[in-house]
């Protein structure tokens, strides 16, 4: 397991702060184009990042 900056145990991406701008940046990420994004809020795994797959279908410009 690594301790840098980048969290992640076996290449796999986790949170581990818990606050309501965490989650948020879990889901909605204006900031940035992928839709699969390292977890920020608690957990293990990456995000969906609802705004830009809603860039990406075309529902938000």
């Amino acid at each position: 397991m690594s301790y840098g900056e980048d969290k992640n145990f076996w290449g796999i991406p986790y949170g581990t702060e818990i606050s309501a701008e965490a989650f948020v940046k879990d889901i909605w990420d204006p900031s940035t184009e992928e839709i699969l994004t390292p977890k920020q809020f608690f957990g293990l795994g990456w995000g969906i990042n609802l705004h830009a797959l809603g860039r990406r279908v075309g529902v938000i410009k």
